[in-house]
């Protein structure tokens, strides 16, 4: 014969309730996520691919981070070469002005010379834009320091004279042209170049998607800059209303090819980085493609239905009450009601 004891009888009810409320926690934390309360205990086997989908997962998000910083540097870059276009736009106008006897565009020259030096200078997110690699060294150095200094040495050694000095007037059209093919455009060449920029050739090189890298700076280091350091040198720091006719339509005639050449070279850095900015986009679209992709596979790994969940919930929780309902009942019971 086989007994059952009252305390057996009330106290089975109560474990139920215990093991039901812990469903009910597991219930209500997977209506909460919209995943299973424990992926791994579900998933068992299948869980190594849900963990390889959030590491793929976690890697492109880090993509999408840093392409939005490049494309953003791209941008505040190209921003920063209109300026300098337009800077250049203006003096060659008024080179060609003075070549036919206009004034000489020195202060104009001095202040495209400031104007492009703060161009160069310029920073983005904690960088130079135009340091390349060496993005926390300040690229370009004042005119008024070691590049004045060099230009100045250059042309002493060159006529005996410095500039500005009233014999500068005999200088005649064929030393000068010697002058500005050798020693003043050696000034804007390596090694010397260095007196002015302190940037890496390199530009920075941002992964843009899983298999493809993009270069998303430009360097003060490009023949755009160096030709347009060149052509305010010439027109603002020669003493060209000192020299002679001959020397002075010297100096404009170059002045004004170097300024043609630095906008057509500023022409073709521009849409190399507008390009530039275009393929991170690109990328950037690819990329939250694929992360969505993921992300699908990953809710239909771990997801759980919404709906299904909230019925066992509830059915769940009924079976509680009435758990509850029945122990207390159970712990009334007494042979003695019926002695």
């Amino acid at each position: 014969m086989t007994t059952v004891s009252t305390l057996s009888l009330v106290n089975g009810p109560r474990f139920g309730a215990a093991r039901m409320q812990s469903d009910l926690v597991r219930l209500t934390k997977e209506i909460t996520t919209g995943r299973h309360a424990d992926v791994g205990l579900t998933l068992g086997a299948g869980t190594a691919m849900s963990a390889k989908l959030h590491i793929d997962l976690t890697a492109l998000s880090a993509i999408t981070g840093s392409n939005a910083v490049a494309s953003a540097r791209l941008s505040a870059t190209s921003a920063a070469l209109t300026q300098a276009a337009t800077g250049a736009d203006a003096l060659l106008t008024q080179l060609v002005q003075a070549r036919s006897g206009a004034t000489w565009p020195a202060n104009a020259a001095v202040n495209g010379l400031a104007a492009l030096t703060s161009t160069l200078n310029a920073t983005h997110d904690g960088g130079y834009l135009f340091a390349g690699i060496n993005s926390s060294v300040k690229p370009f150095a004042d005119f008024d320091g070691a590049p004045k200094a060099a230009v100045e040495a250059a042309f002493q050694a060159k006529f005996g004279m410095a500039i500005g000095d009233p014999a500068v007037s005999t200088i005649d059209a064929a030393d000068m042209t010697d002058f500005l093919d050798n020693e003043f455009a050696d000034l804007f060449e390596d090694p010397a170049w260095s007196t002015w920029s302190s940037a890496a050739d390199q530009p920075l090189r941002t992964r843009v998607s899983p298999g493809q890298t993009v270069d998303t700076s430009a360097s003060a280091n490009q023949t755009a800059m160096r030709k347009l350091a060149m052509v305010y040198t010439m027109t603002a720091a020669l003493g060209v209303d000192s020299l002679g006719a001959a020397a002075r339509e010297v100096v404009a005639d170059r002045a004004i090819t170097v300024a043609g050449s630095a906008v057509s070279a500023l022409t073709a850095l521009r849409a190399d980085v507008d390009l530039a900015g275009k393929r991170v986009d690109d990328a950037t679209t690819r990329v939250e493609l694929q992360q969505s992709l993921i992300e699908t596979r990953i809710a239909t790994l771990e997801g759980v239905d919404p709906a299904e969940a909230k019925t066992r919930l509830d059915m769940l929780t009924t079976q509680i009450e009435m758990s509850y309902s029945l122990t207390a009942k159970l712990s009334q019971l007494s042979l003695l009601n019926y002695v």
